[in-house]
C-alpha cells in the first residue's frame, strides 16, 4: 500500500471515529488506532504527536510504585500536580472579592481555631466543622497484646486526623465536574534547572505576582520545581560575587527580593 493510500485510509478512520460519536482525542482512540494500523508506525506516531492536548480539568501526575506487574514493569499511581498551592492571603483576597469578607477575618478565625481546637482534642474531643472532623491520632510505642499491660506512657501522639464531610466531598466532585482530569507530563527538576531562560521567566513572573518579591512556594509554582529544588535555586541566586537576590526573614517565612 502506498504512502498516499495509507494516509487516506488513516484519515478516513479518524473521521469515522468522530462521526460515530467515539471520543476521538482520548487514550482509547490512540489504542484503537494502534490496533487498526499497527504496521504504519511512522504515520500513527506522527498523528498522535500532532493531536491537541487537553487544556482543562484537574492536572495530575503519574509516579511509579515498587509493585511490579506480570511483565516486571512498575505499576503507577497518580497525584494532583505538585507545586500548585494557594496561600491564606490569596484565599482571603478571593473571598473578599467574591463574598465581601473583610481582610484579615479568615486569618483571625484560623488563629482562634488553632488555639481552641487543640485544647479540646487533647481532652479527647473530636471537633466537627462544616468541612470535616478533626481529632488527635495516637499510637502505642511498643507491641502489646494484653490490654491490661498498657500504661499511660506507652501511648504517643501521632498527629491530627481529618475526615472531610460528605458535603465537602460533594462540593469538590461538583467543582471537578465534566472537565475531569488532565495528565501533565512534568519534566524532571534537573531538566528545569538546566533551562536558565525558563528559570529567569519564572522568577520575574513570581516577583510580579507578589509585587516586588518572591517566596519558595511562589517560585516553585511558576517554575514547576519542587519546593526543595526551588529553595536551592533561590539560595544559589543569593550567593556569589554578584548575587541576583537578597534573602530576608519576615515572621516565620523567607522572602527574596532583587538587588
Amino acid at each position: 500500500m502506498t504512502d498516499g493510500t495509507s494516509q487516506f485510509v488513516a484519515m478516513f478512520y479518524i473521521v469515522w471515529m468522530l462521526v460515530s460519536g467515539t471520543e476521538g482525542w482520548n487514550f482509547h482512540f490512540y489504542e484503537d488506532f494502534d490496533c487498526f494500523w499497527r504496521n504504519n508506525h511512522y504515520l500513527c506516531g506522527k498523528l498522535k504527536y500532532n493531536m491537541p492536548r487537553k487544556k482543562n480539568g484537574m492536572p495530575f501526575e503519574a509516579h511509579p510504585t515498587p509493585q511490579k506487574d506480570a511483565k516486571g514493569e512498575s505499576l503507577l499511581y497518580v497525584t494532583p500536580q505538585s507545586g500548585l498551592k494557594r496561600t491564606l492571603h490569596e484565599l482571603e483576597t478571593y473571598f473578599g472579592d467574591k463574598y465581601s469578607i473583610r481582610s484579615g477575618e479568615m486569618t483571625r478565625m484560623f488563629e482562634a481555631f488553632m488555639e481552641a481546637a487543640p485544647i479540646w482534642m487533647a481532652e479527647g474531643y473530636r471537633i466537627e466543622t462544616p468541612i470535616g472532623t478533626f481529632s488527635a491520632k495516637i499510637e502505642l510505642k511498643r507491641d502489646i497484646t494484653n490490654p491490661d499491660d498498657i500504661k499511660h506512657d506507652d501511648v504517643a501522639f501521632k498527629g491530627i486526623d481529618f475526615r472531610p464531610t460528605k458535603q465537602f466531598e460533594k462540593e469538590l466532585k461538583y467543582a471537578i465536574g465534566s472537565d475531569g482530569f488532565r495528565y501533565v507530563r512534568k519534566p524532571t527538576s534537573s531538566r528545569i534547572l538546566n533551562n536558565l531562560q525558563h528559570l529567569e521567566e519564572a522568577l520575574q513572573k513570581s516577583i510580579k505576582a507578589n509585587k516586588g518579591y518572591t517566596t519558595v512556594a511562589s517560585f516553585a509554582r511558576y517554575s514547576h520545581l519542587t519546593e526543595h529544588s526551588a529553595r536551592k535555586q533561590l539560595n544559589r541566586w543569593c550567593c556569589g560575587d554578584s548575587p541576583k537576590l537578597q534573602k530576608s526573614r519576615i515572621s516565620h517565612a523567607h522572602i527574596y527580593t532583587e538587588i
